[in-house]
């Protein structure tokens, strides 16, 4: 088959004669990729701040159609149009029925392997045009047929994982609240927060286009320099918001977002975390008596209460404004990674068509 493989740093591959997937346990399926991600987490390993396995098919974004199934699996056919959460889970141990399910103990992400151990099985991603999945009944989950594909990727991670990071920030309604870095899971992470009630929206960061974006989805875009005196000047918010949603992962912006959460205030981290280093310290967090929250999404166990709210209009997917290169051939992958890596002008997110 065709696709991407990571062989280093900075290094990927496109390839034409990867072997195809095959069902190697019963709970497996076999899904032909019809739209896969780029995600900024696939940034890590790709730029060495995160330890992987090279070799392997690279990507955890994937909407797909059933292209084969093992014989225990009962709740999908071929030709079912799916989503496949980026990590697998069983939904029987208990992190899974505890809706933790991106630390299910059976569980794996999409297109990692431990570097630290080579003869630990490695599951290929999503950036090809096949790819396994197992525990299949428990992991994916049928794509609403009002969506696209192309906004369809978005529930696949970006959206429940900014759904998630709003769900822990305890937001009142009526609540400031803001967002720090709004790449694709800040701006949905706006999006989520606006539908959770909160009243003002702060979008912070750097980047004008991506301020842009977030002010077409409802917040109030600014700059970092201009956030602390904003927060300061807001009617009922001058010791700070009540909630900050961290989606950027660097200590500047854990430094920031300490800076702009109110006495008593929450901090939801879900950007992935690569520095040994944190923005602020445990004492300047106890001082300021803050409730702290970091973790990976469990995708498919948001995707049950999301899924229901974006039936009844109460969410709606913000494809457009997130997803900036659409259709991009699995051809041109080592260029579009470079040049997201380099944070090319007007990039937010890409999505391969095999």
């Amino acid at each position: 088959m065709r696709g991407l493989v990571l062989e280093g740093v900075r290094q990927v591959a496109y390839r034409t004669d990867l072997p195809d997937p095959t069902i190697q346990e019963p709970l497996d399926a076999i899904v032909a990729v019809r739209r896969a991600g780029l995600c900024g987490s696939d940034l890590h390993p790709y730029e060495g701040r995160e330890a992987v396995r090279f070799g392997v098919v690279p990507g955890h974004e994937v909407v797909g159609e059933v292209a084969a199934v093992g014989s225990g699996v009962a709740r999908f056919r071929p030709g079912d149009r799916i989503l496949v959460p980026f990590t697998t889970s069983c939904g029987a141990c208990p992190a899974c029925r505890e809706g933790l399910s991106a630390r299910c103990r059976h569980g794996s992400v999409l297109g990692y392997g431990p570097a630290d151990d080579p003869d630990a099985p490695a599951l290929g991603g999503g950036q090809a045009e096949l790819v396994r999945v197992p525990l299949a009944d428990a992991t994916l989950v049928r794509a609403p047929e009002a969506l696209t594909d192309t906004d369809a990727i978005l529930l696949t991670d970006n959206l429940p994982t900014g759904w998630y990071a709003a769900e822990r920030a305890d937001m009142a309604a009526g609540d400031t609240v803001a967002v720090v870095g709004l790449g694709s899971v800040g701006l949905c992470a706006v999006v989520a927060a606006r539908a959770l009630g909160a009243g003002c929206i702060l979008g912070v960061d750097p980047v004008e286009h991506r301020r842009r974006r977030a002010e077409e989805l409802g917040a109030t875009a600014l700059h970092p320099d201009a956030a602390r005196d904003a927060v300061a000047s807001l009617p009922g918010a001058g010791q700070g918001a009540a909630a900050v949603i961290e989606a950027a992962g660097t200590p500047p912006a854990q430094a920031l977002a300490y800076a702009l959460l109110r006495p008593g205030g929450t901090l939801s981290v879900i950007a992935v975390q690569t520095s040994r280093r944190f923005g602020f310290t445990p004492a300047e967090a106890y001082d300021a008596n803050l409730t702290v929250r970091f973790g990976r999404a469990p995708v498919r166990s948001v995707l049950d209460r999301l899924l229901p709210r974006l039936e009844r209009g109460e969410l709606s997917v913000p494809g457009r404004l997130v997803v900036t290169h659409p259709e991009m051939p699995l051809s041109d992958g080592p260029d579009t990674y470079r040049r997201f890596a380099a944070r090319e002008p007007g990039m937010v997110k890409a999505v391969f068509v095999p």
